[in-house]
């Protein structure tokens, strides 16, 4: 009897061990709210006239696995749709690009090498939605290497996002031309399809992403 309750405790506490450890894997992998990264004030002078840049814009679907400093990640997300005045005629946040009526309802998923990220364009902020390199659930072959992947989210009931989604874009590539980056405006197909990239984003029904783009350095 003594030694069945022995047997018995023992395999309790290995119970309680397995579940405390399946529990901090959970948690290691889907972050709480609180998971932030504050991104340095964007760099708004200097860079490319806008003429050469112009010149320069170009899709490449090449990129070298390399991350990018915070800095020019933070300059990135501003450039393609951060908030650039205070509002003050109408309601809402000025921002780098317009959109239809001024619904700013586009929203910017951020794919890294350590995570997927939500920007907050208002305070600058990247809120963590998924730890982990989730970049080839995006975009296949070259994307999967780029340094950071782009998803646009909006109501898939909203015509008006597929144009604003657009002006976005430019400003990305434009920016990506003033750097000396690559760039590639891409839609969602195979593997990569729509309905796989919200589950990976984890959206909510009324979601949908529209399209991606990856940004980052030309291969050596």
């Amino acid at each position: 009897m003594h030694t069945f309750r022995r047997s018995f405790r023992q395999l309790t506490l290995i119970a309680v061990a397995l579940l405390a450890l399946a529990s901090s894997a959970l948690c290691a992998q889907q972050p709480g709210p609180e998971s932030t990264v504050q991104l340095p004030n964007p760099q708004i002078s200097g860079g490319m006239p806008l003429m050469q840049a112009l010149a320069r814009r170009q899709t490449t679907r090449s990129f070298r696995d390399q991350s990018i400093p915070l800095q020019t990640l933070s300059n990135l997300l501003w450039a393609a749709f951060g908030v650039n005045r205070p509002r003050s005629v109408k309601p809402g946040l000025g921002r780098t690009a317009p959109s239809a009526m001024n619904k700013q309802e586009v929203v910017l998923y951020v794919v890294l090498a350590t995570g997927v990220f939500r920007y907050d364009a208002e305070s600058q902020v990247l809120h963590q939605v998924a730890s982990g390199d989730f970049r080839s659930r995006i975009g296949s072959g070259e994307a999967s290497k780029a340094a950071v992947s782009i998803v646009y989210i909006a109501d898939p009931k909203l015509d008006y996002a597929q144009v604003d989604v657009g002006f976005i874009g430019q400003n990305v590539y434009l920016f990506a031309a003033s750097e000396g980056l690559n760039a590639w405006f891409y839609a969602l197909h195979g593997q990569n399809d729509a309905t796989a990239v919200a589950a990976t984003l984890r959206l909510p029904p009324d979601r949908r992403p529209l399209y991606a783009q990856s940004v980052g350095y030309p291969p050596e």
